[in-house]
């Protein structure tokens, strides 16, 4: 395949190019700040996100990024003069198998080509595509975008140039060997992380070009065991297929921030409303098996009003994304009030609207009697002011409660906390949305999220199957990539959080210990 042949194939993928959102309208009259480059933190990337191009590559740049100067310098040169290069990143599990694998290929002024678990990117320095590549529910979809930027600015950036000095790499003479017939010298940066200690092994050639970048772990046993592995070729021959525009046969190419807009119309929402200038909105919901609440997905964004009068902060979330903060509704687990609780599956920001996909659920008390659970009886009554005592009393609707926590500077009590506005809404239910399971409703919010291409702005959300209580007896939530986790593993991840929560409804006889004593009294006795 020419050049020209490869450019009138990408020509092509970049017709009929959509028009801007509003907030894009609303924010091209504000005068944006300049971005600071943040310094990243020198820390390891682990969890089910780690077999994600994201984790291996940021692995990299904590690793090459605390070179010295004159050798970053010298892989900037030397990534600058390469015509090509290929990057294969190998990670290795607890009993160093194999655990993982993906590729990157790039050709200078061409294009670039990344084979990650489950997804392909492509893309020629202004435009992008990337797709799913596992089997297709309703038809592959291809999403396209302007480039972020992971061409022409992330990957050189991360292999050559920043300020960080978070660690000084010490020569290391007896770890010297070739990488792919290429003598080099060895360096190690120590990684300072919570856990076990960790360290980077960077191979360079005398000049400074990197190859070969690896990270080990020191386990139990006192050796250090590898987990991940970067490996540079320079100047080495594409094959012509790994840049070309041909995208899989028979899928519907849409535009990236139109797939965000797209999968949940604004205009199509099932119920609006507006507080403090942010307008809340249910997308969805569906009950659950048994009458065990719903599964919701809203969504929260300011008003043009509101956007003029506070100018949202652009913030960098990594190389290839600026999220646009203006509001977001709860991220964590936990009680709602005095009848319910609150599961959040997943978030996803893009061009200042948030969305949140989150599960609505009655709290069952219990008591524990001979070491087994005997669940109260539930009523239709709620001792907190506005709660409903129920959320499926109204035929054809569902009571949900909507709220959203404010990003700005201005909308902050004395103390810099943060304000929120709520409401209980009531919301059509969908006559095509039949009880389901939470395994089913956590399916489909994976599926979402990959369908909209959150990317590095979202992430799913659950208790870790490794996870630890950290002082309290709820677990602390992880993230989880889409693309790098099952519907079966995510919905365990789920099941999680709701049997941390069931823990907290236990009810206890009221004793006299519990008894607070009279003012200047002492506490009753108990008889002997």
């Amino acid at each position: 395949m020419t050049n020209d042949e490869l450019e009138a194939g990408f020509d092509r993928l970049r017709e009929e190019w959509p028009a801007g959102s509003m907030v894009g309208e609303v924010m091209a009259r504000i005068d944006a700040d300049p971005l600071r480059r943040r310094r990243p933190r020198m820390g390891l990337v682990a969890g089910a996100a780690a077999m994600g191009l994201a984790a291996s590559l940021l692995l990299a740049a904590l690793i090459i990024l605390s070179q010295p100067k004159d050798l970053l310098a010298a892989v900037q040169g030397d990534l600058k003069n390469a015509q090509a290069a290929h990057l294969v990143t190998t990670v290795w599990d607890d009993r160093e198998q194999e655990a993982g694998r993906f590729e990157i290929w790039y050709r200078r002024g061409e294009g670039l080509r990344a084979e990650l678990p489950g997804q392909v990117i492509v893309e020629d320095g202004s435009t992008q595509w990337s797709w799913q590549t596992g089997p297709p529910e309703g038809g592959r979809v291809v999403l396209r975008q302007r480039s972020p930027g992971f061409f022409t600015t992330m990957l050189p950036g991360m292999l050559s140039l920043s300020e960080v000095r978070e660690g000084k790499p010490v020569r290391a003479q007896e770890l010297d060997r070739p990488v792919d017939g290429h003598a080099c010298q060895a360096s190690i940066v120590e990684i300072h992380a919570v856990g076990p200690p960790a360290r980077g092994i960077v191979l360079a050639e005398p000049g400074g070009r990197i190859r070969e970048i690896k990270l080990e772990r020191r386990r139990g046993d006192g050796a250090w065991h590898r987990e991940r592995e970067i490996r540079i070729e320079y100047d080495v021959p594409i094959p012509a297929e790994k840049l070309a525009s041909r995208l899989p046969e028979g899928a519907r190419v849409i535009d990236r921030d139109g797939a965000f807009d797209s999968l949940y119309p604004f205009d199509r929402a099932l119920h609006r409303v507006e507080l403090g200038g942010l307008i809340l909105a249910v997308h969805d919901i569906q009950p659950l098996v048994d009458r065990e609440g719903f599964y919701v997905v809203s969504s929260v964004r300011g008003t043009p009003e509101f956007l003029r009068q506070y100018p949202p902060r652009r913030r960098p979330v990594n190389w290839e994304v600026v999220a646009i903060d203006v509001a977001y509704q709860p991220m964590g687990n936990g009680m709602m009030g005095g009848k319910y609780d609150r599961i959040v599956l997943g978030t996803a920001a893009r061009n200042g609207v948030e969305f949140c996909w989150w599960l609505l659920i009655p709290r069952k008390f219990f008591m524990v009697k001979d070491g087994k659970r005997e669940y109260q009886p539930q009523d239709d009554v709620s001792a907190m002011p506005g709660e409903p005592g129920r959320l499926d009393d109204l035929p054809g609707k569902a009571r949900v409660r909507l709220g959203a926590i404010y990003w700005d500077e201005t909308h902050r009590d004395a103390r810099g906390v943060q304000q929120e506005v709520s409401t209980w809404a009531e919301v059509p239910l969908p006559p095509d949305r039949p009880p389901a399971t939470i395994e089913h409703v956590a399916a489909r919010a994976r599926r979402d999220m990959l369908a909209m291409g959150a990317g590095g702005a979202g992430s799913l959300l659950g208790i870790a199957a490794d996870s630890k209580p950290d002082g309290n007896t709820l677990r602390p939530t992880s993230h989880f990539a889409p693309e790098s986790v099952t519907d079966g593993d995510f919905a365990a991840a789920v099941r999680r959080g709701l049997d941390d929560l069931r823990n907290q409804d236990e009810v206890r006889p009221i004793g006299s210990d519990d008894i607070l004593p009279p003012a200047g009294g002492d506490r009753p006795r108990q008889s002997d």
